[in-house]
C-alpha cells in the first residue's frame, strides 16, 4: 500500500514537471503545502526560494521572479513571516500573456 502511495505522488510530481510551466509548478507547490486556518489557507512551514526551485526544477532566480509576480497579482501575501493564498478557488496562474 505505501508502495502504490508513493509511486501515485511520484506519477503526479513527473506529470506537473512536463506540463506545468514554472507558473503553474510554484502555485501547485503553495497550493499543496498551505493548510485551512480559521478559513484561510496558509503556508506554516518556512520555504526559502531555494527550496521551492529544487522542488519543482527551477533556479532559484526564475522562482524569485515567478512568486514576485504572482504576490504583485494577488495570489497570496506574506504576513508576519508566514505566505497566506488570497484565493484558493483561483484558477492556477500561468505566465503573463500566455493563455491557461
Amino acid at each position: 500500500k505505501s508502495l502504490v502511495q508513493r509511486l501515485r505522488e511520484a506519477d503526479r510530481n513527473i506529470e506537473s514537471l512536463a506540463l506545468l510551466d514554472v507558473y503553474g509548478r510554484v502555485a501547485k507547490l503553495l497550493i499543496d503545502f498551505s493548510e485551512d486556518e480559521r478559513g484561510r489557507r496558509v503556508i506554516k512551514r518556512r520555504l526559502t526560494k531555494q527550496d521551492i526551485a529544487k522542488m519543482i526544477g527551477a533556479s532559484r532566480e526564475m522562482v524569485s521572479r515567478v512568486m514576485k509576480d504572482l504576490e504583485n497579482r494577488g495570489y497570496f501575501r506574506v504576513e508576519e513571516g508566514r505566505i497566506i493564498l488570497t484565493d484558493k478557488d483561483a484558477p492556477m496562474p500561468s505566465a503573463p500573456g500566455r493563455q491557461s
